[in-house]
């Protein structure tokens, strides 16, 4: 059924781009990520992105791409996607990027898009795609599931990774946004770049349609003086909630102050063969809490609850043997304390540290085709988890 959607979908995008291609080139290709894991009896796609324990052959992403031109100053791009987000099964074909750009000053790279993007939000969202990733996995800030639902709130209690209540990451695991991003590059060198969007949700959560009467906003700038270095600055607000039965007690004002602040900056050096990546996050949110059986029916009182993110990579690509390389991320993620107002304590500790090693080796197998291998070790405190994974991962381009 999946593969009989595509196929009409592709028959459909010929037939309606077909009187585009007179004036301007439409252009089709995809993304196909293979994958062999075997992973600890702790594995979920929440804490380690693997289905489960036992040994796992699957597409864990599809994508089709398509690109087309309106005219000089008009353009459209949509990516359709299929991908195992929950670890059970691969999902139905979804738009993840779907939008309209404008570029109105000529000579100018200044572009303003509508629609479906990918969160410009962090190093990794130019390394959305597995082919631009040197890593297998995504870092924790992407990956790790906490114990905050964008339906009910500070979960104090822990997340139960195999209920339908997932805990958020610091940003979408997906990576994609949907609104009004405005974007640019200066200079022919490019030593500034930024986009700012203001979009339906903050960085962590996503909406299929709008939740709140005023937007979030995300954005990032990078400044690269020297073509050895630059510096990366991101910044995200706004609502995060999304309505839904399980918080139908808190009015619709209520709903929208709890917001996520997320912060970030990152540095990349580069030298002959080396490329190092360091990064740091810090996210904030105000958040309700309901009792611990997660029922709406009891509004218990207000909680701010924080986490840091730190990671640093280093890329070595081999000069004897072109298209291979070896790269290593080390990266933690600290729990912050959760104030609340109504507890004699006032503070408490909120969930665990994370810390993860992920050695990773890669090879080119032909322009468009990339194996790597990958294993993951990690370490969390306070709680005993059994979560270390190896990974085989082809990606093919087309």
């Amino acid at each position: 059924m999946k593969i009989k959607t595509i196929f009409v979908f592709v028959i459909f995008l010929g037939i309606n781009f077909h009187s585009l291609s007179v004036k301007g080139q439409v252009q089709i290709g995809g993304l196909a990520d293979f994958e062999i894991r075997k992973g600890g009896s702790d594995s979920s796609p929440y804490v380690n992105q693997t289905p489960n324990e036992n040994i796992s052959v699957y597409t864990p992403y599809l994508r089709l791409f398509i690109s087309g031109n309106i005219s000089r100053k008009w353009f459209v791009s949509a990516a359709l996607q299929a991908d195992y987000y929950d670890g059970k099964q691969l999902s139905s074909p979804f738009f993840s990027v779907m939008n309209i750009n404008y570029m109105p000053v000529d000579e100018s790279n200044f572009t303003i898009t509508a629609g479906r993007f990918v969160t410009p939000y962090g190093a990794y969202s130019s390394r959305v795609l597995s082919s631009d990733n040197p890593f297998v996995h995504l870092p924790l800030s992407h990956a790790s599931g906490l114990p905050i639902s964008k339906t009910l709130g500070t979960l104090i209690d822990g997340v139960d990774y195999g209920d339908d209540i997932t805990g958020l990451t610091m940003v979408y695991q997906r990576m994609y946004t949907q609104g009004i991003m405005i974007g640019n590059r200066v200079g022919d060198s490019g030593w500034l770049r930024y986009n700012l969007a203001a979009t339906l949700a903050a960085a962590s959560s996503h909406f299929e349609y709008g939740e709140h009467a005023t937007p979030a906003f995300t954005g990032r700038l990078v400044f690269q003086p020297f073509v050895w270095g630059r510096l990366g600055l991101s910044l995200s607000h706004g609502s995060y909630m999304k309505r839904d039965e399980m918080n139908e007690v808190l009015s619709d004002d209520e709903l929208k102050n709890y917001t996520q602040t997320l912060f970030g900056t990152d540095v990349e050096l580069s030298y002959h063969y080396f490329t190092f990546l360091a990064s740091y996050n810090w996210s904030k949110w105000e958040a309700p809490y309901f009792d611990s059986l997660g029922t709406p029916l009891l509004f218990v009182w207000e909680d701010e609850v924080q986490v840091q993110h730190i990671s640093s990579e280093l890329i070595a690509d081999f000069p004897f043997l072109p298209g291979a390389y070896a790269a290593i991320r080390l990266e933690r993620l600290i729990s912050g304390d959760l104030k609340n107002n109504q507890s004699a304590y006032n503070y408490e500790k909120w969930t665990y540290d994370r810390e993860r090693i992920e050695f990773t080796t890669g090879f080119k197998l032909d322009r468009n085709v990339i194996l790597k291998a990958s294993y993951l070790y990690s370490t969390n405190g306070g709680t005993e988890l059994d979560d270390n994974v190896f990974a085989l991962q082809l990606s093919a381009g087309f």
